[in-house]
């Protein structure tokens, strides 16, 4: 059975994390209160709504319990982010992942009730820093942070439907 992922908020990250998941087989309910964005992503994905995540009526509606995980991708509007994200836990997801602007944004998020943090900007930039630096390529780290987090147990879907590629691993010395 295909793990149920729902995404709060559709601009670039959102859209592109809730096609990602959906490409490796997840049933991805993606979310946005502006409907142009959900008219760009519901042919793919399994559900499209326009609808307010920090309304708890509004998320118990589309039955958020059953979601694997939660991703609450808003960027703009830190506000609205706190309340989905307090929604979501009031409401007995377990796993929401949120995505914080800064690293303040992100202690708030936390003690609002998300699991984990997702600095998008610090974590790219750190990335490409550790690549241009002689170390490993961004998909080898996108990948290794990928199967760090399955360690961890963080409930994050694997790489593609059969996970990672196979013969890839880490280049020697990565992570010290």
């Amino acid at each position: 059975m295909a793990r149920r992922i729902l995404v709060v908020g559709l601009g670039r990250f959102g859209a592109a994390l809730a096609e990602s998941l959906a490409r490796a087989g997840c049933e991805v309910v993606a979310v946005d209160n502006d409907m142009a964005h959900i008219e760009a992503i519901k042919n793919k994905v399994a559900y499209a709504l326009e609808l307010d995540a920090t309304d708890p009526a509004a998320l118990r509606s589309i039955d958020v319990h059953t979601c694997h995980a939660a991703v609450v991708a808003v960027g703009e509007n830190f506000e609205g982010a706190v309340l989905t994200v307090a929604a979501l836990r009031e409401l007995g997801v377990q796993h929401v992942i949120a995505r914080a602007i800064t690293s303040r944004h992100g202690r708030i998020l936390t003690a609002a009730g998300a699991s984990r943090i997702v600095e998008i900007e610090s974590e790219m930039g750190r990335a490409l820093g550790r690549e241009l630096a002689g170390g490993a390529d961004l998909a080898t780290q996108a990948t290794a942070a990928m199967l760090t987090a399955q360690t961890m147990g963080s409930g994050v879907p694997p790489i593609g439907p059969g996970g990672p590629p196979s013969g890839g691993g880490l280049p020697p010395g990565y992570g010290r």
